[in-house]
């Protein structure tokens, strides 16, 4: 992978991993929201074990969706390029927490993380470059968190989501049912949650 190829592939994941791809695509489908009949997540004997299997059935229909969006963008080169002028725009609109460019935040990022995927990279530097990793990164998504406050940003972002769903369930006809059980389940877990906090 070439350095503007992977400075993408980082920004993307830096941007949302799965929240661009997946759960945005969820939010384009509209209020999906979970039905009325949907009933409360069953009490168990272990709410902690409870938690797991929701939280694990949550991972895997991102997993699945994920896979059909990888899919479905590699079938769809338009897509790709859509996909390539938001990010594009997210940089133009995104304001440096230093002197640097956005590019060069991305740059010195994606420098802090391979030095921590190196094997040879010392113990003793570890932390240090986990610590400017994890400000570096923090500071980089308050700044894209900005930019999509940006008209011209969320505009470019609902066209992406709409594009992008409508060609995915075109992929799978599964895609708009798994989005729903996808959606159900951020409402159990957030159900879930709440009776936790109360329970304190």
């Amino acid at each position: 992978m070439n350095r503007s190829n992977h400075a993408r592939s980082l920004f993307a994941r830096c941007f949302s991993s799965r929240s661009l791809r997946v759960l945005c695509a969820v939010a384009a489908l509209g209020t999906v929201a979970p039905s009325s009949q949907a009933e409360p997540p069953a009490v168990q004997d272990d709410p902690m074990q409870a938690a797991r299997q929701l939280h694990g059935e949550y991972v895997e229909l991102q997993n699945r969706l994920s896979l059909i969006q990888e899919k479905t963008i590699e079938a769809h080169p338009e897509l790709q390029k859509q996909q390539q002028a938001f990010l594009d725009l997210m940089m133009a609109k995104m304001a440096s927490g230093s002197d640097a460019s956005p590019q060069d935040d991305l740059a010195a990022i994606d420098e802090l993380e391979q030095k921590l995927r190196n094997k040879e990279t010392p113990d003793s530097e570890r932390q240090t470059l986990m610590t400017e990793y994890q400000e570096k990164a923090m500071a980089f998504r308050s700044a894209q968190v900005e930019a999509l406050k940006d008209p011209e940003v969320q505009k470019a972002q609902e066209a992406l989501r709409e594009a992008t769903v409508t060609a995915m369930q075109e992929q799978d006809p599964q895609t708009k049912q798994l989005m729903e059980q996808l959606q159900q389940k951020q409402g159990e877990m957030k159900q879930m949650l709440e009776a936790a906090g109360h329970a304190q």
